[in-house]
C-alpha cells in the first residue's frame, strides 16, 4: 500500500459530488481501496460503524443489540478465524438482516452496515466492506436531511474518510537521522563489535565522551574532549 497513492484516492473521493441521498456508490470506494488487505478493511469498517452511526441506534433501541453483536462476532473471528467463530458471525449477520427488515425506513442502515461487515468474514472479496461504507454515508445523509442541514453533506464523507485513513494509510516515512540529530541523542557505550554513525556520541572507557566525526567501512574517527582525534574499530 503506497501512502501517497492512497491519500490521492481519498482526496478524489472527497472531491466527488455523489448522490445527495445515497452518497457515493460502493464501486467508488472499491476502486480506491481495492489494494488494502481484507482484514485491515474489516477492522476499519467496524470502527466506522461504531464511531459514526451506532450510538444513535443504541440510544433509541437499548434492547436491540443485534448490530453490536454482529461487530463483536466479527472481531472474535478476526482474532481467531476458525469455523466455529465464522458460524457465529454468519448467524449474527442473519440477525442483522431481520433487524434491517424490521426497522426499514427508520435507521435500518445501521444493522445493514453491520451485516455487510460481518458477511465479509471468510469471503474471497471485500465487496461487503464497500457496501458497508456506502450504507454508513447514506445513513449519515439521512440524518442531516431530517434537520434540513444539507450543507453538512460533505462533512459526512470526510468523517468516514478520517476513520478509514487511521487504518488503511501506512505510517509516514521517518526521515533518516542526520549527523546533527545523532549528536543531539544521548551517548551510547562504545564497543568494537558495534556499528556507529556520523554525528553519534559515544562513551569510551579510556577517552570518556567522544563524537563520531568520520566513518569508514571498518573504522570510525572520533573527536575527544580535548579536540584531538582517534580512530576506533567498528562493524560495517
Amino acid at each position: 500500500m503506497d501512502r501517497a497513492a492512497l491519500t490521492a484516492k481519498f482526496d478524489r473521493l472527497l472531491a466527488l459530488r455523489g448522490d445527495p441521498v445515497k452518497g457515493l456508490p460502493a464501486t467508488d470506494w472499491a476502486s480506491a481501496l481495492e489494494s488494502v488487505p481484507q482484514d485491515v478493511l474489516i477492522r476499519a469498517a467496524i470502527e466506522m460503524v461504531r464511531g459514526l452511526i451506532l450510538e444513535e441506534w443504541s440510544d433509541r433501541r437499548k434492547e436491540d443489540l443485534r448490530p453490536q453483536k454482529a461487530l463483536e462476532a466479527t472481531e472474535a473471528w478476526l482474532a481467531s478465524p476458525g469455523p466455529d467463530a465464522l458460524k457465529l458471525v454468519k448467524s449474527a449477520a442473519k440477525d442483522c438482516t431481520a433487524a434491517r427488515n424490521e426497522t426499514f425506513g427508520d435507521g435500518h442502515r445501521v444493522p445493514q452496515a453491520a451485516r455487510h461487515v460481518a458477511w465479509t468474514c471468510g469471503g474471497d472479496t471485500s465487496e461487503g466492506i464497500f457496501d458497508a461504507i456506502q450504507s454508513v454515508e447514506e445513513e449519515l445523509l439521512a440524518r442531516i436531511a431530517l434537520m434540513s442541514e444539507y450543507h453538512r453533506g460533505p462533512e459526512q464523507r470526510r468523517a468516514i474518510a478520517e476513520v478509514l485513513k487511521k487504518f488503511v494509510l501506512p505510517p509516514e516515512p521517518t526521515a533518516a537521522p542526520t549527523p546533527e540529530s545523532r549528536a543531539a541523542e544521548g551517548p551510547v557505550p562504545y564497543n568494537a563489535d558495534g556499528h556507529f554513525e556520523l554525528g553519534q556520541r559515544l562513551t569510551h572507557k579510556k577517552f570518556g565522551e567522544v563524537l563520531v566525526t568520520s566513518v569508514g567501512e571498518t573504522w570510525i574517527e572520533v573527536e575527544l574532549p580535548d579536540a584531538t582525534k582517534k580512530r576506533l574499530a567498528h562493524k560495517p
